[in-house]
């Protein structure tokens, strides 16, 4: 990662100096901890190579992941590092080579910065254009960020039943992000999908179109489903599989042990520009709805990392580079 200059105060985003040519504003760490650890530094624009583009930011998204990284839990490759994995912007150079975009595109994208520290939560970003779709017409840019790491989460922990799947299948922490992408998609696949979410949330994921609502008031009856996808860190869900079902988790340090021959499997994402580009054609056709709970400016990551982490946000925290 490039040099990082710590920023002063919001309008010294970007400056010209003759030795460092333009410097763009970035939320990184450069130590683990609480929120607080997050900052705004100053990193020199980077530039497009072969079948890259350069993407103004319009908004990055935080992801339980970000949360994670920042703790320590999951540690970067490197530190300072920029956080976040996914968000949207607009291409400003292509380059050589590049044929999917072209100056002027709005874009979303996902990305890892689990090789080299380089998160997307910066005023500029170079992308791999495989990485990233055109973004969604019907959606103002900001929100669109709000789709692509969740959005694909989904899809995939989707596909990863069989063909044959009977549809029998539950969502725990169905009202969050990736949960309610998860009742979406397999709504749109055909399936009833039942929803575990706090009682409040009931309407909503009825809205996304669970078939069926439970709550920790109302919990599911022991083996009823042929598949629980958990996107919350609830593993005593695994009581509702029946035996030799199927039990993904998504949430890496909330898993069940595998119990009734149950088939226990833990899912991360991977990056997929063109099943991104699908997934952004169901939001035009109106098949998938994006839900935004709060944005906020680079300067407010620690608040938006803390939101997060308490819980309850019924859609993405979008974080914004701003003027």
């Amino acid at each position: 990662m490039a040099a990082v200059r710590r920023c002063g105060e919001a309008g010294h985003a970007l400056a010209r100096t003759a030795s460092q040519g333009v410097l763009v504003k970035a939320v990184v760490i450069d130590r683990y901890g609480p929120p607080e650890v997050l900052t705004v530094a100053e990193l020199d624009v980077p530039r497009p190579g072969p079948g890259e583009v350069l993407v103004r930011v319009a908004a990055a998204a935080v992801n339980p992941v970000d949360l994670a990284v920042r703790r320590g839990d999951i540690p970067s490759p490197v530190l300072p590092a920029v956080v976040g994995w996914d968000a949207s912007g607009t291409v400003v150079e292509a380059g050589p080579g590049t044929t999917r975009f072209r100056e002027g595109d709005r874009v979303i994208a996902a990305r890892s910065p689990f090789a080299d520290g380089a998160g997307v939560t910066a005023e500029y970003l170079v992308l791999e254009e495989s990485l990233a779709a055109h973004a969604p017409e019907n959606v103002p840019l900001e929100d669109a960020a709000a789709m692509p790491l969740a959005a694909l989460t989904a899809e995939q922990a989707l596909g990863r039943l069989p063909a044959e799947f009977p549809g029998r299948l539950l969502v725990a922490g169905a009202a969050g992000a990736v949960g309610g992408h998860l009742v979406q998609l397999a709504a749109l696949r055909g399936w009833r999908p039942a929803a575990l979410a706090r009682a409040s949330d009931g309407h909503t994921v009825t809205e996304l179109g669970a078939a069926e609502v439970y709550s920790d008031a109302d919990t599911p009856p022991p083996g009823s489903y042929d598949a629980v996808i958990d996107a919350a860190g609830r593993p005593e869900t695994i009581a509702a599989v029946r035996d030799a079902g199927r039990y993904i988790s998504l949430t890496p340090f909330a898993v069940p042990e595998a119990e009734r021959s149950v088939d226990v499997e833990i899912y991360g994402v991977r990056t997929d520009g063109t099943m991104l580009d699908t997934l952004a054609r169901h939001v035009e056709a109106g098949k998938l709805t994006l839900r935004v709970a709060r944005v906020l400016p680079f300067e407010e990551a620690p608040k938006a990392h803390a939101l997060l982490e308490a819980g309850g946000a019924r859609g993405k925290v979008l974080l914004t580079p701003g003027s």
